[in-house]
């Protein structure tokens, strides 16, 4: 299990409150002092997966009290490893599906929508490395590329928005996604055009034939890559990013393209519909399950309108992509 640790900077007045509350929901080494610009600091080790209720439980109690500031730290490590933190103490408190907090899932997810230099280079990179890979059928280099790619996040980000209503990560996500894949299938289809292509190779050839199941992994990858935002375990995204990889089809795509193999350009570009679309509803699915909700009440009503729109555009385009498949699929057969 992760550790956080809570810092509230609070007025001395609402110290007491924040002490009661983190250790009811089960924090250890609750310790107070200084505050800075504030009167005191309540500071207390907590597990990863209570963050979320505790969040919620002292916003809720300070909001009305007066000017609060509150601040959440990984830690590396704790010696000795505190009891509370770890077992099951205050297992009876509210606690949402969602572990950790929005904010520290917000943070995440926007990290990986940002439209940067770094980020435009790893496709770059990412996009030549997979070309090789799938052109010499070399697997490890194919899997290498799908670690590499960044272009998961983005989706994330377009799921969080939704699921939120907040616009500004919405926009932000899609610029970063459209951005990724634009320049990912056009060094494709020059790479193509320039080297040439043999469309029977093993790698090339398994991803222009495109089945429902591809669509059911594709779901159930998109979840559990939301799920490990959600459980404060990032690191499960590998996992997810190796199982529903979204940049080798576009590089597929691209590279048979660019050599004239249009009938299986476009199956590979099939298949990166439905992987986009796929993972992207089941995440806003996930969102919305695990209790991912603006913190204020006066924004819910714009977020279930948001997230009602952005299930239906999804679930919309993943049965019309369904229809396709199985036309794709009837033809070849």
């Amino acid at each position: 299990m992760a550790l956080r640790m809570l810092e509230i900077q609070l007025p001395v007045d609402s110290q007491t409150i924040a002490e009661e509350i983190l250790r009811d929901v089960g924090a250890a080494d609750v310790w107070s002092g200084p505050g800075g610009s504030f009167d005191r600091s309540v500071r207390a080790v907590i597990g990863s997966e209570r963050t979320g209720t505790a969040l919620d439980l002292l916003h809720d109690r300070l909001s009305p009290l007066g000017e609060f500031r509150i601040l959440v730290m990984p830690l590396a490590a704790v010696v000795p490893r505190p009891i509370a933190a770890t077992t099951d103490e205050g297992r009876d408190r509210p606690e949402t599906f969602a572990a950790v907090s929005r904010e520290e899932v917000y943070a995440a997810v926007q990290e990986g929508t940002r439209l940067t230099g770094t980020y435009l280079l790893m496709v770059v990179l990412a996009t030549v490395v997979a070309a090789i890979g799938l052109l010499r059928d070399n697997t490890a280099a194919v899997i290498g590329a799908m670690v590499v790619a960044p272009l998961l996040g983005p989706n994330m980000g377009i799921a969080l928005g939704f699921s939120l209503g907040d616009r500004q990560l919405l926009r932000e996500a899609a610029r970063a996604s459209a951005a990724g894949v634009a320049l990912s299938f056009a060094m494709s289809i020059a790479l193509g055009w320039l080297i040439g292509v043999d469309p029977l190779v093993p790698e090339i050839a398994a991803r222009t034939n495109v089945a429902l199941t591809d669509m059911l992994l594709a779901f159930a990858a998109g979840a559990a890559g939301t799920v490990a935002y959600t459980s404060g375990a990032p690191t499960y995204l590998v996992g997810v990013m190796v199982a529903v990889a979204l940049l080798p089809p576009t590089v597929t795509s691209g590279l048979l393209l660019g050599a004239g193999h249009l009938r299986d350009a476009y199956g590979a570009l099939l298949l990166v519909a439905t992987n986009v679309t796929a993972v992207t509803l089941a995440a806003m699915v996930t969102f919305r399950a695990t209790g991912m909700r603006p913190r204020h009440w006066w924004r819910e009503a714009q977020a279930r309108s948001s997230a009602r729109l952005g299930l239906a555009v999804f679930a919309a385009l993943g049965a019309i992509l369904a229809i396709l498949v199985v036309v794709s699929r009837a033809k070849l057969g």
